[in-house]
């Protein structure tokens, strides 16, 4: 089970990780550390966009969760595809 831990736990590796805003606690982003190519005022960048935010712009953060085995989404029926949202399946529309 993931859980949501303090920012300042984050980690300041370059790695993408996934965050709570401030501002907005209801929105989530895919933000990483990167203060050089946008300075130490906005050393959060986020991943759909090329844009800052500001080092307490986020409360909480969680990582990635582990990619599924291949053998999981080969257990599928032929007209299911694994949904990104949590081994949800949706049919094919092929």
């Amino acid at each position: 089970m993931w859980s949501w831990r303090i920012m300042d736990r984050a980690p300041r590796d370059g790695r993408w990780i996934i965050a709570i805003n401030r501002r907005e606690p209801d929105r989530r982003a895919v933000i990483r550390w990167d203060p050089v190519s946008s300075g130490d005022s906005e050393p959060w960048r986020v991943a759909s966009c090329d844009y800052g935010y500001a080092s307490d712009a986020f409360t909480d953060w969680m990582p990635f969760p582990p990619w599924p085995d291949q053998g999981e989404t080969a257990d599928a029926s032929p007209s299911e595809t694994p949904a990104a949202s949590g081994g949800e399946t949706l049919p094919n529309r092929l």
